[in-house]
């Protein structure tokens, strides 16, 4: 069977500074990882995401990009739509539950840049169930994604790349991995 490559990202944040971190799977073995800082509710999310992966060693062995959701470091969004063009790898989003979508866009009305946020959240597009789990994509399609989601998990729905991106990332900000994706 060939071996992919995936990138997991996760973040984790307190009242002074978000981490974005990466970890790079081949099969269930890490291989690496990225780093990044991000504003907390700011909109820096995507560009520093986008940067993480160009200057990366694994950059063109990468088949697919994981994230627990759209949002990082309180409601710092990224532009699924826009890494996907900027990198040419595909993107999906894992969702454990469906988002409340109105209380959702409730939350961002009162942060800057409302717009651009709903903007995001608009490009993102329609949000799929698969199996126990729901998943917003870009570049790729639901069956594809299944196959892929099939592949990178080891135990559970996550994959395993962003369940140990949010390992480090926790520990980096608390001194201790915490809490599930």
């Amino acid at each position: 069977m060939k071996k992919w490559r995936f990138l997991g990202v996760d973040d984790s944040f307190d009242d002074e500074r978000c981490c974005l971190v990466g970890c790079v799977t081949c099969d269930s073995y890490v291989e690496g990882f990225m780093y990044a800082e991000i504003e907390i509710d700011g909109l820096d999310a995507t560009e520093k995401l986008i940067g993480m992966i160009k200057k990366s060693k694994f950059r063109e062995q990468l088949k697919c990009i994981f994230l627990p959701g759209i949002t990082f470091g309180g409601f710092n969004m990224v532009d699924i739509v826009q890494v996907f063009e900027q990198t040419g790898i595909p993107v999906v989003v894992v969702m454990r539950r469906m988002p409340e979508m109105s209380e959702f866009i409730s939350a961002i009305e009162n942060l800057n840049d409302a717009k651009m946020r709903r903007y995001i959240i608009e490009r993102a597009g329609k949000i799929h169930r698969i199996n126990h789990i729901y998943v917003q994509l870009a570049g790729l399609s639901v069956e594809e994604s299944r196959k892929l989601l099939k592949v990178s998990c080891l135990k559970g729905n996550m994959p395993e790349a962003v369940r140990i991106a949010h390992l480090a990332a926790s520990a980096i900000i608390h001194g201790e991995s915490r809490g599930k994706v």
